[in-house]
């Protein structure tokens, strides 16, 4: 399947959502549809949003953000949902940034970090550190779970969420083409945010062209990002596949049977 077939949904405030049905995974059995997606946070709903996640028949809500963000910014309460907090990262943002919808995306700049080293950075420790492990680990286990519809996200649906889809789509059999093309497809939604934020900042005396390449690398997903997470993946870890099976305890026979046609 094309990934311009996915079934992609878009909210008021949350454009990167989609489900992983009908991706081609292990000897050509596709990915159920409506089991498996992916996206941003749910903390900005109207009306007409509520309708569409209800639609969805959402049993579980994955959340992967941060605790301060989960506190700050918890999720709407969608009726009949359970949520799980499993946070990839357990850093805490300062007052300022806690107040900001993007403030995970925009705390770096502090110190004039580069966005782009500053992402390159999260991805190691997201797979990495014990925390980031953990918090996979979770994941996998809650999804070998039968007859549930999950929604999996941190905040834009690209970094903690975008690795989750992509260590569930290897799981699941789906060729490094595809993977990569999903991955960055988030990239479609994120112009808009960096947009909106740029041109809020833009006239600040902070302001230079270093600045908004920063604010560029950080709202964007980049193949440097997720080919960082996989070197050490790869050179500490044995491989994908080992870090998977022994370092997450993936039950991957089960995950199949679970979620390929």
């Amino acid at each position: 399947m094309s990934l311009k077939e996915m079934k992609k949904y878009e909210l008021s405030f949350q454009k990167n959502i989609r489900d992983l049905g009908g991706l081609v995974g292990l000897n050509g059995r596709k990915i159920k549809y409506g089991r498996l997606y992916r996206g941003g946070a749910l903390h900005h709903v109207n009306e007409e949003d509520v309708e569409i996640i209800n639609s969805l028949h959402l049993t579980d809500v994955i959340d992967f953000r941060a605790d301060d963000e989960f506190v700050h910014r918890p999720d709407y309460p969608f009726e009949g949902v359970t949520f799980h907090n499993f946070p990839v990262m357990r850093k805490k943002m300062n007052q300022e940034a806690q107040k900001h919808d993007d403030g995970n995306l925009l705390w770096f700049i502090e110190g004039n970090k580069s966005g782009f080293d500053h992402l390159r950075l999260t991805y190691v420790e997201m797979v990495d550190d014990p925390a980031g492990q953990e918090a996979y680990r979770r994941f996998f286990e809650l999804l070998c779970q039968d007859h549930k519809v999950f929604y999996f996200h941190c905040s834009q649906g690209k970094d903690r969420a975008g690795l989750a889809a992509y260590l569930t789509e290897t799981i699941l059999g789906v060729d490094e083409k595809t993977k990569r093309e999903d991955y960055l497809l988030s990239n479609e939604a994120m112009v808009s945010r960096a947009d909106i934020l740029i041109s809020s900042v833009e006239n600040k005396l902070f302001f230079t062209p270093e600045y908004r390449q920063s604010l560029i690398d950080v709202f964007s997903a980049r193949i440097e990002y997720l080919d960082e997470a996989l070197k050490v993946i790869d050179e500490k870890y044995g491989g994908i596949d080992n870090y998977i099976e022994n370092i997450l305890h993936v039950d991957v026979k089960r995950m199949r049977g679970l979620y390929l046609d």
